[in-house]
């Protein structure tokens, strides 16, 4: 049966690279290192170690089975962390997810809100992608998320935080800037920035729309991100049917934003991962962020 000394004794001396190294972490003698790391191979039946020259030379099979023993140390490590917090009543703390334009928009707002009531909370903020962020959410990562509506998945919980419609963003010297809606029409002939179709999720229906209303557009660039989408638009390279939050970032770099006619909308909520037991700090993140939603400024009519 494997016991815990033999790992310790097998990841010290991995780390140090020597047998004596690995004496010194352990504050026992160098045999004793030895008689533990053969004890272990009897175990696995497994060479973990070439033996040339007085030197100790880690195999394949030694390399492999540590990476697997330094996850589960950095587990165990871990749970001390926690505990040593607990011991000296450290504040817990949070880490949320949250697609890139929402972390440098509305979560800030959010944020700024909570930390009101926890001013020593440590927060972190994880900012990718929607398949990231489910990923993360199934693996309990991270506590929550702030991302798209999504298809109910396995391990994830959801709950509605708002629904924006689309806009239109174009350069502020653009013909259709003097416009005060744009519709699907208007856009005959335009080049537009479109979302790479893996990362789409709802940006189908903007296509579906332009295709119902017969306009030809051509998709110069197509890109993953909301803020790379308004950054195109503020070179003068198309136009772009976008979210309404970064609006008021890229006003100040050249680029307006008009209602679009298309009855196209996008839902955000708040994800967690399934069967988690939420503390009061998220209690009170999700309370923050409902309030914060219900408010949200975003500068013109949605």
């Amino acid at each position: 049966m494997l016991q815990f000394r033999q790992i310790e004794a097998f990841r010290c001396l991995m780390t140090s690279g020597t047998s004596i190294g690995a004496a010194r972490k352990m504050n026992i003698t160098q045999p004793a290192v030895s008689r533990l790391i053969a004890d272990l191979e009897d175990t696995l039946s497994l060479r973990l170690f070439n033996r040339a020259k007085g030197r100790l030379e880690p195999t394949t099979a030694g390399v492999r089975f540590y990476r697997a023993v330094e996850e589960n140390f950095l587990g165990l490590e871990r749970l001390s962390q926690v505990a040593a917090s607990i011991r000296n009543e450290t504040p817990e703390g949070i880490t949320i997810a949250c697609l890139p334009v929402l972390s440098t928009t509305i979560l800030p707002l959010i944020l700024r809100e909570f930390l009101k009531y926890h001013p020593n909370v440590p927060v972190t903020v994880d900012s990718c992608g929607g398949a990231e962020i489910l990923m993360r959410l199934q693996d309990m990562k991270v506590d929550m998320a702030i991302c798209l509506a999504f298809p109910p998945l396995a391990g994830i919980e959801v709950e509605p935080l708002m629904r924006v419609k689309v806009m239109c963003a174009m350069p502020e010297n653009h013909r259709l800037a003097s416009q005060e809606i744009i519709s699907p029409q208007d856009l005959e002939g335009e080049n537009m920035i479109g979302w790479i179709p893996v990362a789409a999720q709802h940006y189908g229906m903007e296509q579906a729309t332009l295709n119902q209303a017969g306009t030809r557009v051509r998709h110069v660039i197509k890109t993953h991100t909301s803020h790379t989408r308004y950054a195109m638009v503020a070179n003068g390279l198309g136009l772009s049917i976008v979210e309404p939050f970064a609006a008021k970032i890229w006003r100040g770099h050249g680029v307006v934003v008009r209602p679009f006619s298309a009855n196209i909308s996008y839902e955000y909520v708040l994800a967690y991962p399934g069967g988690s037991i939420r503390s009061e700090l998220m209690h009170d993140f999700r309370d923050a962020a409902i309030a914060v939603a219900k408010h949200y400024d975003f500068g013109f009519a949605c």
